[in-house]
């Protein structure tokens, strides 16, 4: 049977938020400090991305990297830059300025998203990076940083996304076998190698995730596990496609974590062995009441 709009759809990650931002557009989606978004504000958001990515000379089949902790700019990357055709590069924010460098190089980025904590000793690698045309900084005032602390030469990514033309890209796709991410192995052997993901890898492995873990509207997920890991095992999709809740957090810390679990309600996280280990050892486990 040939494939027609009336008996077939490509799947993508973007169903997700094309769907959240008509059925859950009021519900809380986003939170971060004092930031709290809407599905509806989400949504927005990651339209403006996207618009302001395409303004830059992003397009279909380009590479876009960022080097940004879980904070909104990252979680919101996971669908602006899908939404162009685009290829998210989440590279791994704790290796070395001289693995970044590489990394965007061997993926062939065209743009790069640099949080200020990373920038400065990434900055030296600048003359490695030959074919980035554009250069994003993320400064994140929650964990202190200001104007200042911009290193690259290009636009604050708050004043990116506002200046961005007020252009609806759709939220479909032509082909879902098309790649929309790809994801650096942590190179035990030699360099890094770089892992593509479809869209449809990426819908599918995101159902079976939250269908794992019994993920609903109701749940609050804390951004414990890294977004640049898998794409944060493809939650930033997963907790989306059911309408549930995005605690980011920038840095695993344990005071924070149990506090945002406390505060908001957290009902789900990932995280390491590592970071569970630290978690149960702290004092603050033993403080309750937990939700």
């Amino acid at each position: 049977m040939p494939e027609l709009s009336a008996n077939f759809a490509p799947l993508s990650p973007l169903n997700f938020m094309e769907r959240n931002h008509w059925v859950y557009k009021d519900k809380e989606a986003v939170v971060y400090g004092s930031r709290r978004y809407s599905y509806a504000q989400f949504a927005d958001r990651v339209q403006r991305c996207a618009a302001a990515l395409k303004a830059a000379g992003v397009g279909e089949g380009d590479r876009v990297a960022y080097v940004v902790p879980n904070v909104p700019a990252m979680l919101e990357a996971h669908f602006a830059v899908p939404l162009l055709g685009a290829l998210l590069v989440a590279i791994n924010i704790r290796l070395s300025p001289e693995e970044i460098a590489y990394i965007c190089e061997h993926s062939g980025a065209k743009a790069l998203v640099v949080d200020c904590e990373w920038a400065k000793p990434l900055a030296d690698q600048r003359s490695k990076l030959p074919g980035v045309r554009t250069f994003v900084n993320v400064v994140d005032d929650a964990a202190g940083f200001g104007p200042s602390d911009a290193v690259f030469d290009g636009p604050e990514y708050e004043a990116f996304i506002a200046s961005a033309q007020n252009e609806k890209l759709p939220w479909k796709i032509g082909e879902e076998g098309a790649p929309l991410s790809i994801n650096y192995t942590s190179g035990t052997t030699g360099r890094p190698k770089g892992v593509m993901y479809t869209h449809r890898g990426a819908y599918l492995n995101a159902l079976g995730e939250i269908t794992e873990v019994g993920g609903s509207v109701y749940m609050n997920y804390l951004w414990t596990l890294p977004m640049f890991h898998c794409n944060g095992w493809c939650y930033t999709w997963g907790v989306t496609a059911v309408g549930g809740r995005h605690v980011c957090l920038r840095a695993v810390q344990p005071a924070e974590i149990f506090r945002l679990i406390r505060e908001e309600r957290v009902s789900h996280f990932c995280a390491a062995p590592t970071v569970l280990i630290t978690l149960a050892n702290d004092p603050a486990a033993r403080e309750g009441p937990f939700p």
